[in-house]
């Protein structure tokens, strides 16, 4: 089964394994509406944040796109480090290829992993796919690790409750990806795949989890129909 941009999966379940790392640059990009620009927006966010003795985290980091561009931002300020998170060894691989940077990749799932005091962290369409059951977990490991002050920034993809509009996000994210170059099938392939794999929270729901880990202010930075980025203070 294809999904696009040469990326193959078997047994009809999406996987970040299987050679999927080499391709997964160019199959996001043109899969995320604004993906790119979130990124930018993010960078801007962290001059906030970032400044000399500060850590920064990527949860999710995959092949390093976003954790790289926030490292050469801020990578002359003073004592100023920065982790990516990112379970899928291919990905590490494919990030530390041609890598002239100090960044320190962590080949773990965030419920395992012992973070520093962070000033920043980004979760860039990751919680998504971790288990319903420990995403509570894993957002308040994120509010313990911050300093006060610091700052969450995540972005993800979620689930419209009403049916009507439902439809009308869905019709028109298949619009988008088409229109970027991916045939139909290879659309209902990616979506039949993600079925059990990536399960989306709804923005109530999203609001609810943040809130419940007591953020102090927590705000919509960036949307484009059923994609939202937040940005969170402790």
């Amino acid at each position: 089964m294809e999904v696009g941009n040469d990326i193959k999966l078997v047994n009809g379940q999406w996987s970040f394994y299987n050679g999927v790392a080499k391709h997964f640059d160019d199959h996001v990009k043109l899969s995320v509406p604004l993906y790119e620009e979130g990124h930018e927006l993010i960078c801007y966010l962290s001059d906030f944040f970032l400044k000399d003795n500060s850590v920064c985290y990527e949860i999710g980091s995959s092949t390093g796109m976003l954790i790289k561009k926030l490292y050469r931002r801020h990578h002359d300020k003073n004592n100023t480090t920065f982790y990516g998170i990112e379970p899928v060894k291919e990905m590490i691989e494919v990030a530390q290829s041609n890598d002239d940077t100090e960044i320190e990749y962590i080949n773990d799932s965030i419920e395992n992993v012992n973070m520093l005091s962070a000033n920043l962290i980004v979760g860039y369409y990751f919680l998504q796919f971790i288990p319903i059951s420990k995403r509570k977990e894993v957002i308040q490991k994120i509010y313990d690790s911050l300093v006060s002050g610091g700052g969450f920034i995540l972005f993800e993809k979620e689930l419209p409750l009403d049916p009507k509009i439902y439809k009308l996000m869905a019709s028109s994210y298949m619009k988008f990806k088409i229109d970027h170059g991916f045939s139909p099938e290879e659309v209902l392939s990616k979506q039949f795949s993600l079925e059990g794999t990536m399960v989306t929270n709804t923005h109530s729901e999203n609001r609810r989890l943040l809130s419940s880990v007591a953020f102090s202010h927590i705000t919509t930075v960036m949307k484009y129909g059923e994609f939202n980025g937040y940005l969170c203070f402790k």
